[in-house]
């Protein structure tokens, strides 16, 4: 399901979302990054206040490839 919004944009922003082509999917992309970001540190600062030390990372892994494989974790 999708949703129409309207935003308002400081024009140098809006002229690179609009460089991008499909400005919905790339802006969708950028804030499914963030949002997955955002997951990852809550679930760091409660595992680090539960005493657990884990890396996000793979030794040599692309950020590319850590959202990724924290995205299947997650179930997304």
């Amino acid at each position: 399901m999708t949703m129409n919004m309207t935003m308002s944009l400081p024009d140098d922003v809006a002229a690179f979302v609009k460089s991008k082509g499909n400005a919905s999917a790339y802006t969708a992309r950028i804030l499914r990054r963030q949002m997955l970001a955002e997951e990852l540190e809550k679930s760091a600062r409660v595992r680090a206040e539960a005493g657990i030390v884990a890396t996000t990372a793979e030794p040599a892994e692309s950020e590319e490839d850590t959202l990724e494989r924290w995205a299947r974790v997650a179930g997304r």
